[in-house]
């Protein structure tokens, strides 16, 4: 992956290219959306802005065929990458995400409503099927669930969307520190922590957002992220202090994988609660004093 970076540094011509091809692969485009992000932080917005005009070509080619991730990706990739190199602050990026989940919502249910309209049916035929199964009648419950259902998928489908876009962030900011600042992503990666108000409000958000006005049920996964971002980064600080290596690492993202409803919650309260405590600078004072 670093020779992709290396060749789209090299010249505009190369990095177009690059962003191009893998626009045009609907599984690849974060790579395309990681390399016009690399040429907004190394060398600014104009350069990145050209780029994007170029791969947003395929984009709305498969936009015109009813598949919409590829330019969703790509716009939001490098507006992110744009906050993150004026701010120079993963936390402002990470807040971020929840205007930029906002619009994809809005944009998904303006523009892909048959396909909101199926996943919501299955979603529906399934909770159907459990509530028949428990003797009771599902009529009135599906006649009260069926709003709130669509706004979930909404904001599910806009998740997936936002996480592809912080994967993308995530490896041009390591391309460039791999090229022109070895060590430094890591760094600053591992002190990533929200201050405890944004995270008591992403959190309470999170809990009662849906309750104060349904609709909002769209952006509630979005403000989860910024959580989760955070946890992973108070994870990944503790085990490079400890030196535990990256067995460690990898079998915490396999678990992940498989225990997706019961780890993301975890680590999003964990990511609330070091934001209180800073479990990283105890550690560190702890290894210092030992």
């Amino acid at each position: 992956m670093r020779g992709l970076a290396e060749l789209a540094m090299r010249g505009p011509k190369q990095a177009m290219i690059l962003a191009i091809v893998f626009a045009c692969i609907p599984m690849l485009f974060w790579v395309s959306a990681a390399i016009i992000s690399l040429v907004v932080l190394r060398r600014g917005a104009a350069a990145g802005l050209k780029l994007l005009v170029w791969a947003a070509l395929p984009g709305i080619a498969w936009a015109a065929m009813g598949q919409f991730s590829t330019i969703i990706g790509l716009t939001t990739t490098v507006t992110l990458a744009l906050v993150l190199r004026q701010t120079v602050s993963w936390q402002k990026t990470l807040l971020a995400l929840l205007p930029a989940g906002a619009l994809i919502a809005l944009v998904l249910a303006q523009l892909a409503p048959q396909q909101i309209t199926l996943i919501s049916e299955l979603v529906m035929t399934f909770i159907r099927d459990y509530v028949q199964q428990a003797g009771q009648s599902t009529d009135d419950l599906v006649a009260g669930l069926r709003p709130l259902v669509e706004y979930g998928v909404i904001g599910v489908v806009a998740w997936f969307n936002l996480v592809s876009c912080i994967l993308g962030l995530v490896l041009a900011r390591s391309w460039q520190s791999h090229l022109y600042n070895p060590g430094g992503f890591r760094e600053e990666f591992h002190r990533i922590r929200l201050p405890l108000t944004v995270a008591m409000g992403l959190l309470a958000f999170t809990l009662v957002g849906a309750t104060i006005a349904p609709f909002l049920l769209v952006v509630v996964p979005a403000a989860t992220l910024p959580l989760l971002v955070a946890g992973l980064a108070m994870i990944h600080g503790l085990v490079g202090m400890r030196q535990l290596g990256s067995f460690w690492l990898v079998g915490f993202y396999i678990l992940l994988i498989f225990v997706t409803q019961l780890a993301y919650p975890v680590i999003v309260l964990t990511a609330c609660l070091d934001s209180l405590f800073d479990f990283r600078a105890r550690a560190a004072n702890r290894l210092h004093q030992g």
